[in-house]
């Protein structure tokens, strides 16, 4: 039974990994499209220049800052 038990409790922890990841990706892809969308002013007052940003949406969606990952 314990056994069972295991194996059950690490197909879920990997599920919820994966759906985690998926949602992570999801969140960067939007905050990356945000960030792609803002004005030249309000680039200018988060602290970013163009170049910055635009380096920023070269990046792959894997391409994450390192706090993020788990």
């Amino acid at each position: 039974m314990f056994a069972l038990s295991r194996a059950f409790s690490t197909h879920h922890a990997r599920r919820v990994s994966l759906l985690t990841r998926m949602a992570d990706a999801e969140a960067m892809s939007r905050q990356r499209r945000a960030l792609s969308q803002l004005d030249p002013h309000l680039r200018r007052d988060i602290g970013l220049s163009d170049w910055e940003i635009e380096t920023e949406l070269r990046r792959t969606l894997w391409d994450v800052p390192p706090n993020w990952r788990r």
